[in-house]
């Protein structure tokens, strides 16, 4: 057996071991970007910082790049352990036109539909709190931490075990819409059902991407970047309307 073949069928695995590290993934997202921040952070500043959205919202953000730097470490310590990089994961591999084309209008589409409240909260697209500046690039952080776990290492993992792209499209959604959901410390299904669909999508430019991470990184990240803060204020927001009717 050449070294190339010997190669190709350590990347084979069984579906009870990819669907094992599929919950380790979601387990990963909960427990490390949910719960601290979709979750605990978000109730604290949604208590605290009412009448400072813009603020709270920058302090919302740090709490996500703190988790999502631990996920990005874990991916890189893991894929390490396993004799691989993050170029198998879809790190620098070659995309398409299309899928670029596709994520920008995508990701110009999310962007937008961020602004659709902001105006309730004193926010445009052509407002420059200080705030933004930083955000903007820590936003990028963010998508790729994220990204990097479920676009690139689920569906890598579901991909290795010959389960068909269709159902690792839908998981990596469902993983991500699943914790989405999570607003302080209510659920909203209302929020987890979109966000379901939208990274269901991202999915989908990645597999057109020839699972090249460059295009859903795109989108994804130009939604922080353009989106934020009035991305995360809407966390925010959502956190307050559930305090009040409860």
């Amino acid at each position: 057996m050449s070294q190339l073949s010997e190669h190709y069928q350590a990347r084979i695995l069984k579906p009870l071991i990819a669907w094992r590290n599929v919950l380790g993934a979601t387990l990963v997202g909960w427990l490390i970007i949910a719960l601290p921040n979709f979750g605990f952070l978000t109730d604290l500043l949604a208590r605290t910082m009412p009448h400072d959205l813009a603020l709270a919202s920058f302090y919302l953000d740090l709490g996500f790049l703190v988790s999502c730097v631990i996920v990005i470490g874990l991916i890189v310590w893991w894929q390490h352990a396993h004799g691989e990089t993050l170029a198998d994961i879809g790190w620098g591999r070659r995309t398409t036109l299309l899928a670029i084309i596709i994520a920008i209008l995508f990701g110009a589409l999310w962007t937008a539909t961020s602004y659709l409240n902001a105006r309730g909260y004193g926010f445009s697209f052509f407002s420059f709190p200080w705030e933004r500046f930083i955000m903007a690039p820590v936003g990028i952080v963010l998508a790729l931490g994220e990204e990097l776990l479920f676009r690139g290492f689920l569906m890598e993992q579901l991909r290795r075990a010959g389960i068909a792209t269709w159902i690792q499209i839908l998981v990596s959604g469902a993983t991500m819409g699943s914790y989405h959901g999570l607003i302080g410390w209510n659920y909203s299904l209302e929020y987890a059902i979109s966000s379901f669909v939208l990274f269901s999508i991202v999915a989908l430019i990645h597999v057109i991407g020839k699972r090249s991470l460059t295009p859903n990184w795109i989108a994804h990240a130009m939604t922080h970047f353009f989106g934020d803060p009035t991305l995360t204020m809407g966390i925010l927001v959502g956190a307050q309307f559930l305090l009040h009717i409860r």
